[in-house]
């Protein structure tokens, strides 16, 4: 994979020069997706909450997420926020949509659908910039 520009809040491009290749940490943490529901009931952009990722926390340990970012192959990025953990054996939904946050949903704030219907690829990079997971779907 290339680079990416991603849009920055003040409109501005930045390259995305994490890693192309998921790091070996990431199957010893136990981060996994568990589901991606890219297609909501009906049009996507009238239930942006029925549009989301599914977190699981296959290891033993509990995950500091706290910094972590999840985004899309167009560089659309939501940030986790700072001191939420997944217990081992939990998971956590990630909406597209607006709601509050809570220890097993959070809200990506996205007036707009995120994930493509017709498949992409989930990147999850850690707080130092390392991508950790990548799931594509179809």
């Amino acid at each position: 994979m290339g680079q990416m520009a991603l849009l920055k809040s003040d409109g501005t491009d930045t390259p995305d020069e994490t890693d192309s290749e998921p790091n070996e940490t990431a199957a010893e943490a136990g981060l996994t997706v568990a589901e991606i529901r890219a297609d909501a009931a009906g049009d996507d952009r009238n239930d942006l909450n029925d549009e989301y990722v599914v977190f699981e926390n296959a290891g033993t340990d509990t995950l500091d997420l706290s910094g972590w970012t999840i985004k899309d192959e167009a560089g659309q990025r939501y940030t986790v926020p700072d001191g939420f953990e997944l217990a081992a054996s939990e998971t956590v939904t990630l909406h597209t949509g607006s709601g509050t946050s809570t220890p097993s949903e959070l809200y990506w704030e996205s007036g707009s659908p995120i994930w493509n219907n017709d498949g992409e690829t989930v990147i999850v990079t850690n707080a130092n910039g390392e991508r950790v997971l990548a799931e594509s779907y179809t």
